[in-house]
């Protein structure tokens, strides 16, 4: 029986602190470099008008099922607060990025920012939900 634990190997050291920093930060990312999702009031070229429809909704769906691996006790009204304090980060950084230029005036409306967060936020939910559920579902199995 001793020499059957020396066959197996321990497991790896997890690194938590990391996988937090890298999913939380892309939440803050995504939403700093990614936004706005969709620009209502200054015609974009349709190439980034399609990159911004794409990839934002992709790093949302990520980072959802990133942070249903990381918080998995905890519920839908956490992980709201923590998204939109996240995201409200990501903005206010975008907005201090270009403060004084022009294109604040026009990227920081109303219509952009609800837009961006209701994509963003409904995406990333959406993706936290199915996470959640699947995984439920795996355990239920075993």
């Amino acid at each position: 029986m001793e020499n059957d634990k020396k066959l197996v190997p321990k497991p790896r050291r997890s690194y938590p602190a990391v996988m937090h920093i890298l999913a939380l930060g892309l939440v803050t990312f995504v939403n700093c470099f990614g936004f706005p999702v969709y620009n209502w009031n200054k015609e974009w070229p349709l190439a980034l008008t399609a990159l911004y429809l794409f990839l934002t909704p992709c790093y949302a769906a990520a980072a959802g099922a990133f942070l249903a691996k990381l918080f998995p006790g905890k519920g839908l009204r956490y992980i709201v607060i923590l998204t939109g304090a996240l995201a409200s980060v990501g903005l206010a950084c975008r907005f201090f990025l270009e403060f004084g230029e022009v294109s604040n005036t026009y990227n920081f409306t109303l219509p952009n920012i609800l837009f961006h967060l209701a994509v963003f936020l409904g995406v990333l939910l959406l993706s936290w939900y199915r996470a959640v559920k699947q995984e439920q579902a795996e355990g239920s199995l075993s």
